[in-house]
């Protein structure tokens, strides 16, 4: 079982940091975008009409790409007031049912999502260069960051079901807490 997570845990790492890269990028891609938009506007006076969608539809992707990130890094909210009480038995146990609640709410507007795609489809971009079905930056983005996020509330949850089995810690969370650890020496330094 432990090499099960492990090997679940890694490959979930590795699309995290997937999807961090593309979150870079693609906020990267609104701030060049939309300076382009400036100075053609100002300096020139005949602004890009496709810029403003442009950067519109990489927000939406951004948005959730870092949604399933945070999954990932844990950064969601979370309020450990009661459940923090717990002993850690059953403390993994709630964890468990509250991640599978998540994950349950993620696969099924995941779901719904898949649904919508082919009426989005039937609409186009209006104002792009090229023309596009707006099921790419709306209910594919949606679907993505929902599967994503779902897989991860999978993982989640069978690590918080082992740890209540075993009594050892999840990997998710030692490792999330290592980087951040990592990450504040950092920015003391």
């Amino acid at each position: 079982m432990d090499a099960l997570l492990r090997g679940w845990w890694r490959l979930l790492a590795a699309i995290g940091r997937v999807e961090q890269a593309a979150g870079v990028a693609l906020i990267a891609l609104i701030v060049v975008t939309i300076s382009i938009q400036v100075a053609t506007r100002y300096l020139f006076g005949r602004p890009l009409v496709w810029v403003e969608e442009l950067a519109t539809y990489a927000f939406i992707w951004a948005v959730f790409i870092g949604a399933a990130l945070g999954m990932k890094e844990l950064r969601h909210i979370r309020i450990d007031t009661f459940v923090g009480r717990l002993a850690p038995r059953p403390r993994a146990l709630v964890r468990a049912a509250l991640w599978a609640l998540v994950t349950f709410a993620a696969a099924l507007v995941a779901h719904e999502a898949l649904e919508i795609m082919p009426i989005e489809a039937r609409s186009r971009t209006m104002a792009l260069p090229v023309e596009l079905e707006r099921h790419w930056f709306y209910s594919v983005p949606l679907f993505a960051g929902l599967t994503s996020i779902a897989f991860t509330g999978c993982y989640l949850v069978a690590a918080e079901l082992a740890q209540a089995i075993t009594g050892r810690p999840v990997e998710a969370e030692g490792e999330v807490a290592r980087r951040r650890a990592a990450e504040e020496r950092e920015a003391e330094a």
